[in-house]
């Protein structure tokens, strides 16, 4: 979501840099960067930035990220947080190592109105990669090799997106809550979290991966602790929050 490296509060928050590893030796292990000539990899050298940030210190605070730069995480975990626009709930979403943060700004017009509901933090002790966004879109411009690479990336989370890919060691109910997640909507009149039509175990069962056992006991699971409450042919979602926490998505 990023564009030239002007948020000085993230250098300002960030720990002094201790790494031996060159920028350059980090950028070739990227999976968004790999097999890349190696004129290529000495100009985003040129454009990036090393940073290390200690557990819950900020990144970008909300309202500040303006789509500059994009984040790769190299070590540890961040912690995206967005706010809604619609009906101001937080969403949370949390990035790993290999994971890219912002660079969809690179490529995307809407990206502006999504800038100022954005705060990220350090979930972990992480290490970040910043790459100043004009530059790269540039040389993306320029390098038919390099837009192939973010090609893949952005149609690999894409997917991942799409058809909700999980851990295999996920646990079963969580895959299930966050599959369950893809049918809630808000009721326009009376602002209820809900699923108008609650899938059957065997189709809930089916998109988590899981036994129709295991569906049938997790949705159980949610109506007993008073997540959810039935209203056949629906399922109303009590608490959106506590739902989002145990999909692993908050």
């Amino acid at each position: 979501m990023p564009a030239t490296m002007s948020a000085t509060p993230v250098i300002a928050n960030a720990d002094e840099d201790v790494s031996d590893d060159a920028p350059g030796d980090v950028l070739e292990a990227a999976p968004l960067f790999e097999g890349l000539p190696r004129k290529v990899v000495e100009n985003l050298r040129e454009n990036s930035e090393r940073r290390r940030y200690s557990a819950g210190h900020t990144v970008f605070s909300m309202g500040q990220y303006d789509g500059d730069e994009f984040l790769i995480v190299l070590s540890g975990a961040l912690q995206l947080n967005i706010v809604d626009a619609e009906n101001g709930e937080m969403v949370i979403e949390r990035f790993g190592p290999g994971a890219v943060f912002g660079l969809e700004a690179a490529f995307s017009d809407e990206i502006d109105a999504i800038c100022p509901r954005v705060a990220v933090t350090a979930a972990d002790e992480a290490q970040v990669l910043a790459i100043e966004m004009e530059p790269f879109r540039k040389l993306a411009a320029a390098r038919p090799s390099l837009m192939r690479n973010i090609a893949r990336c952005l149609a690999r989370d894409a997917a991942a997106l799409r058809f909700n890919r999980q851990a295999p060691q996920t646990p079963p109910e969580q895959r299930v809550f966050a599959a369950l997640m893809e049918f809630v909507e808000r009721a326009p009149a009376s602002g209820e979290w809900r699923i108008e039509k609650m899938p059957k175990h065997r189709e809930l069962a089916e998109r988590a991966g899981v036994e129709e056992a295991e569906a049938a006991s997790a949705v159980a699971a949610l109506i007993q602790d008073g997540v959810a409450r039935r209203d056949y042919p629906a399922l109303v979602v009590n608490d959106i929050r506590r739902l989002n926490t145990l999909a692993g998505l908050g």
